[in-house]
């Protein structure tokens, strides 16, 4: 007992010994700005309903395949001066089979499987759940900023098991001041 004591000693002060070399690589410089207020999210746009549509199974007949995208929109009012433009974020329940789409709650026990839900930018490119891409929405503050988004049914995997196809999906106004 007493030599398995002294070897723990040993080992944990030549540990504690062992001298490591660190070299500065970098720098990370961290930039932004405290605005004063931000626009405001007109109320029909904070918890609005988007009916996606009915559709058969049958014109879901490989993965990846698309029904026809829905737009929506989301309005902001009374934006500052010193907001330019902005990007939006959107969050929710990820697909298990692609992380940048929207899952289907499977919660109810007469859901669908085999789909998620894909959300687009005014411009009809993907908008990945999570993140944000290079489509900028310029802002007015004189009049009310319509910011024009898609989304649609797409086939995650073959075949799709009919059900409900419902999902909620929180948004996230991303600004751009004039600095930025």
């Amino acid at each position: 007992m007493k030599k398995s004591l002294i070897l723990v000693a040993l080992t944990a002060t030549a540990a504690l010994s062992t001298s490591h070399a660190f070299a500065a690589a970098g720098t990370v410089n961290f930039v932004g700005n405290i605005l004063d207020t931000a626009c405001e999210v007109d109320v029909a746009s904070q918890n609005q309903q988007v009916n996606l549509g009915n559709f058969y199974k049958s014109e879901f007949p490989n993965s990846g395949t698309k029904a026809a995208a829905k737009d929506f929109n989301i309005v902001l009012k009374n934006c500052p001066t010193t907001v330019t433009s902005t990007k939006v974020r959107f969050d929710g329940t990820p697909d298990l089979t692609n992380p940048n789409l929207l899952a289907i709650d499977t919660s109810a026990s007469s859901a669908a499987s085999g789909v998620a839900i894909n959300l687009m930018t005014a411009d009809k490119v993907d908008l990945p759940l999570h993140g944000e891409n290079s489509y900028n929405y310029v802002l007015s503050s004189t009049q009310d900023n319509t910011l024009k988004f898609y989304a649609q049914y797409i086939s995650t995997t073959a075949p799709v098991t009919p059900g409900t196809a419902n999902s909620v999906a929180n948004f996230s106004i991303v600004y751009r001041s004039e600095e930025h």
